[in-house]
């Protein structure tokens, strides 16, 4: 014979309540009384928040006749926030932040501890944080027992994003520089190499297209008007541009194309040199953190909420379970 299930309608319920209530209120004071001792007891914490936005990242092209550069006005788009993101969260600001800061003496941490790093970086990771919100601006969050403490946490923050970011700036130029003193050498080398050419072919007479139909003009009246010294002189010129005249067009050419590239080189070259000294702001900063005048954890009338309702919950279902433990066991074993 199937046995009956256990009654768990809301009548039933206010029943079992209204049955134990003075076990429940003298758990509801007891309890009541226990969470706002350990409420008082939690460390107090104080919230600080920097809310920037990225820069748009300054482009460099190198294959085309012009520096194109960001412009300094322009916030910067979804993949510039997502690259913050990462300076932010990156070993090396983390660092910079942590010896700033003092934090190891703050958080009380023994440098001389075997596993101080995990440490300092689990206390780091737990009371910093920063994300990118819908607007596409990063929030950096601090929370610190002391308020000022971590107002200067949060502004260091977001102060080492521009110092980090212009350190991998001016390092991938520096890299580039070592390429680019390569190519100018090379560009100096050829230019002087067709320079030279073409002073000698210059000492020879040869001339470029448009002076030699002058040569030819001055041929024509050194016969009419005599001169043999000169006709011969010219002679030899002119014989010398048509040996050699097509090779001094072509050195000419070559001469202006690189005259050019090396006009556009050295603009490649400027620019990189300002690259390694840049000291620029990598982002927007819409507001700085200020030290809180209220904390933000604990919220103790929480903590006592969460701690009755919790306690009174576990109570009624082991009151639920007591009152209907033959049930449930003869359900069991059937």
């Amino acid at each position: 014979m199937a046995q009956p299930a256990p009654d768990l309608s809301i009548a039933t319920l206010f029943s079992l309540i209204w049955r134990h209530r003075k076990f429940l209120s003298i758990l509801a004071i007891i309890t009541t009384i226990v969470a706002a001792v350990i409420s008082l007891l939690l460390t107090e914490y104080y919230r600080s928040t920097v809310v920037i936005f990225p820069a748009r990242t300054n482009s460099l092209t190198l294959n085309e006749s012009n520096v194109r550069r960001g412009n300094i006005s322009d916030f910067g788009e979804e993949e510039e926030a997502e690259q913050l993101l990462q300076i932010i969260n990156s070993e090396e600001l983390f660092e910079r932040v942590v010896e700033k800061n003092g934090l190891y003496t703050h958080y009380k941490i023994d440098r001389d501890d075997r596993y101080s790093r995990s440490k300092i970086r689990q206390k780091y990771r737990s009371n910093i944080s920063a994300k990118r919100t819908k607007y596409n601006s990063i929030d950096i969050t601090v929370d610190d027992t002391n308020p000022q403490k971590a107002a200067e946490i949060a502004n260091s923050v977001a102060e080492f994003t521009d110092s980090v970011k212009n350190r991998m700036i001016r390092d991938r130029a520096k890299t580039s520089m070592t390429m680019l003193e390569d190519e100018g050498l090379r560009l100096d080398t050829s230019l002087q190499k067709i320079i030279t050419e073409l002073d000698r072919l210059q000492a020879m007479g040869v001339v470029g297209d448009l002076e030699r139909s002058g040569l030819y003009q001055a041929y024509g009246e050194a016969l009419r008007n005599g001169g043999n010294r000169v006709i011969q002189e010219l002679h030899q010129q002119i014989e010398s541009n048509k040996e050699h005249g097509d090779e001094y067009d072509t050195k000419k050419k070559e001469r202006d194309i690189l005259t050019d590239q090396k006009m556009k080189f050295n603009s490649y070259r400027n620019q990189f040199i300002a690259d390694m000294s840049i000291d620029i702001p990598q982002k927007f900063v819409v507001d700085h953190a200020i030290a809180a005048d209220k904390k933000s954890f604990p919220i103790r009338w929480l903590v006592v909420a969460g701690a009755l309702f919790s306690v009174l919950l576990f109570a009624l279902v082991l009151l639920i379970l007591r009152e209907n433990s033959e049930k449930i066991f003869s359900r069991i074993s059937t």
